[in-house]
């Protein structure tokens, strides 16, 4: 009995660390996407790319785990998840403000909107990953109720040295 459960805990531990190994490529490699394109100086482009970026990554990730994968509801769920944070839709909408002051608003830009659309990328990536990881779909996925989960993951991927190190 004990043999078997030691067994189950054993199993389940390796799926993790092989679902972190398929996932974190995909993540970081859209997140740096995602930075690239937060350097341009354009509101709304960036905005309509990265959230591109980020509907393809959670295409990926539904791939990597045998989710089935719709488009439109994929769309819906990011906008959902992303659009939701009422600080980062200030703190976005601010900073996007702050870019059409000539000279100072583009150099501050430079700096702010690749960290953003980073962190933003990355905490979809992980809120994503971490569902499909748990047996979810696009279907079960409740923006509502994670939305917590994603501002958290957002805020230590702004903290984080992986951040700062890939805008540097």
């Amino acid at each position: 009995m004990n043999a078997t459960v030691n067994e189950e805990v054993t199993f389940l531990a390796e799926n993790v660390i092989d679902a972190d190994a398929t996932a974190s490529p995909i993540i970081k490699r859209y997140s740096l996407i995602a930075a690239g394109i937060g350097i341009i100086p354009l509101p709304l482009i960036d905005t309509v790319l990265i959230s591109g970026v980020q509907v393809k990554m959670v295409y990926d990730l539904a791939k990597a785990f045998d989710v089935p994968f719709e488009e439109s509801r994929a769309k819906a769920l990011v906008g959902s998840l992303v659009g939701g944070i009422a600080p980062l839709g200030i703190a976005g909408g601010v900073a996007s403000l702050v870019r059409t002051i000539p000279f100072i608003g583009m150099a501050a830009w430079y700096f702010v909107g690749p960290a953003l659309a980073f962190a933003s990328t990355y905490a979809v990536g992980k809120v994503f990953s971490e569902h499909f990881q748990t047996g979810g779909t696009l279907l079960t996925f409740d923006a509502d109720k994670i939305r917590a989960h994603y501002q958290r993951e957002f805020e230590a991927a702004l903290k984080s040295k992986k951040a700062n190190k890939t805008l540097a």
